[in-house]
């Protein structure tokens, strides 16, 4: 495993991430659950494999039931206990976590949001789940039109001085927010964020001259998520199979239009180009991302040990400039 230095935090971090959006599951009683053990070895192999970067969030549950995401909150947290759990005994200084804010974590009218009294709320649980003192990045998880950014830098600000969050970050902001935030240094005594997390991959790139460019000009860090956009780089969704298993079957939300007509030719064409490196869909999507920009750190996710393997051999693929430009132009950017 490489490490390189997470934008200008200092903080050196492995060039890939360990999410925890969706952990390795079972069938129990009819519904999806997570298999928690199979997932404290996932987390530990990955730490024993060089990665020492592991993101979370408030209201990640290990995996995805979109017909009671906002009405069951039984399980919010459960990745935090998770990632706690299995990294609890570790030296401290050895890994660093993310984890976020913002989402619903509860039925009352202030269990969401941006502001103080929430973000209060949501680090101290946060910290009880992780059974930490201390989280590396902090999140904001999306924008929150009820509370000003202003308020919300100064309410990370605070958390700082304190010592319950090192750097503070946003994800899935508009450019315009990315902006407003960046400027409060100049307006105001506020440190700005000093990372992004975005969706970022070969297939979709409408970030590229905006978030992307915004945060590289800016010596930001990008915590990049789904860069294999949610498997189809990864080859898994050539064939129209029946597999109870993919995504593509069990996940409602899965976008349909990034395995299609329009991109099939690319997407064989990136096939063949993957066996002429002698590497897999997965390690050659991750590596464009890697050798792409200064501060681009790929989210990887894994429901098996295979998968954790494979993705994390991507950081020894080698991308000339060239080869870069010609992968990025095998996808038409939409």
């Amino acid at each position: 495993m490489k490490y390189k230095s997470f934008g200008k935090t200092g903080i050196k971090v492995s060039q890939l991430i360990l999410g925890t959006w969706y952990l390795p599951n079972r069938i129990v009683n009819g519904k999806r659950k997570v298999n928690k053990e199979a997932s404290i070895k996932m987390i530990r192999k990955a730490y024993d494999l060089g990665i020492n970067f592991f993101d979370t969030a408030d209201v990640y549950r290990g995996v995805y039931d979109r017909d009671t995401f906002t009405t069951n909150f039984e399980n919010v947290g459960l990745a935090e206990r998770i990632v706690g759990e299995a990294l609890k005994g570790y030296d401290r200084e050895s890994f660093v976590v993310a984890t976020k804010v913002m989402g619903r974590t509860g039925p009352l009218i202030n269990d969401a949001g941006a502001n103080r009294k929430h973000i209060r709320n949501a680090i101290a649980k946060s910290l009880e789940r992780l059974q930490m003192d201390y989280v590396d990045f902090y999140i904001i998880h999306g924008p929150d039109e009820d509370a000003g950014i202003e308020h919300t830098a100064k309410t990370m600000n605070i958390l700082e001085e304190e010592g319950l969050i090192l750097h503070y970050g946003v994800s899935n902001h508009s450019v315009h927010d990315l902006v407003k935030f960046l400027n409060l240094r100049y307006f105001e005594p506020l440190e700005p964020p000093g990372f992004i997390q975005d969706k970022y991959n070969l297939i979709e790139r409408k970030l590229e001259d905006t978030n992307i460019k915004v945060a590289e000009d800016n010596s930001l860090a990008s915590m990049i998520y789904s860069p294999l956009a949610q498997g189809v780089l990864a080859g898994r969704y050539f064939q129209d199979s029946k597999n109870t298993d993919s995504r593509k079957e069990y996940e409602k939300w899965f976008e349909k239009n990034q395995l299609n007509e329009s991109n099939k030719n690319s997407l064989e064409k990136f096939k063949e180009y993957a066996n002429s490196k002698d590497t897999s869909m997965s390690q050659l999507a991750l590596a464009w991302l890697i050798n792409n920009g200064k501060y681009l750190f790929p989210i990887i996710g894994a429901t098996r040990l295979e998968q954790l393997e494979e993705n994390i051999e991507s950081t020894e693929v080698s991308l000339s400039s060239e080869e870069i430009g010609e992968l990025t132009e095998m996808f038409e950017r939409k």
